[in-house]
């Protein structure tokens, strides 16, 4: 396998961003050093970039950080995104009501997965997935969608940052990301959370380029071994179907 070399700074970078949930939240060094596992000298450090940047703005009085007005700026240029999210939405919601189950539309950030819209199963146990948090990608049928698009060295990056929590050999790892890519779908059998089943599958722009992934999750109480067969074959016809009015657009 060749050898990749990751801008490491740049990766740490994103993971203090990150760590905002909101664009009112703030957050002090310390707090923001013990969620990424740096020292607090090198949180600092990576700070002062992203001041410098206009990403994150100090609140003088309490001297903690807040997101900063250059994400005003991408948002800005971010126009076409969301006229793809705003096609996807009403797929995501035919789906749902057609399962009864939770449909949730996701993103990627590298190794980790972000919920951008969902619709809520009807019934009382469901999954209780917050929207615009982070989510491993390893383990989630969302995450493997993006994962098995991925280089081979960049999902060796993500199984050496996760390699305890994976509980896998690599190459068993890859062979699964692998399949995944011929299938055209990916399944989390009670691997994200006991209890729970899901299955997913990509959402393609233009040129092919993987910008969602389509997922149904329900308890395996209501998604038996037939019904799971059923309910993947039913995510991988309206993912198309996305793709297809996304690659029309």
């Amino acid at each position: 396998m060749a050898n990749h070399q990751f801008a490491t700074t740049i990766l740490k970078a994103f993971d203090v961003l990150d760590c905002f949930e909101t664009g009112e939240e703030e957050m002090g060094i310390s707090e923001i050093a013990a969620l990424v596992g740096l020292p607090a000298s090198s949180v600092h450090r990576l700070i002062q970039s992203l001041e410098f940047k206009g990403l994150l703005f100090q609140n003088r009085g309490t001297k903690k950080y807040y997101l900063g007005t250059r994400f005003f700026s991408f948002a800005e240029k971010s126009g076409r995104f969301r006229q793809f999210q705003k096609i996807a939405v009403k797929y995501v919601d035919e789906l749902a009501a057609l399962t009864r189950e939770t449909v949730n539309l996701a993103t990627s950030g590298g190794d980790k997965i972000t919920n951008i819209y969902k619709k809520d199963s009807p019934f009382i146990l469901r999954p209780n997935f917050t929207l615009h948090t982070s989510y491993p990608a390893h383990c989630t049928g969302t995450g493997r969608v993006f994962l098995s698009q991925m280089s081979d060295a960049a999902i060796r990056w993500v199984y050496d940052s996760c390699a305890r929590e994976i509980a896998m050999p690599f190459p068993d790892f890859l062979e699964m990301l692998r399949q995944v890519r011929a299938n055209g779908y990916a399944l989390d059998d009670q691997d994200f959370s006991p209890g729970l089943r899901c299955v997913a599958a990509p959402v393609r722009a233009i040129e092919g380029k993987t910008v969602f992934a389509l997922s149904v999750s329900a308890p395996i109480t209501r998604m038996p071994d037939g019904l799971y067969e059923k309910t993947r074959d039913l995510v991988v016809q309206y993912a198309a179907r996305i793709t297809e009015d996304l690659q029309a657009y």
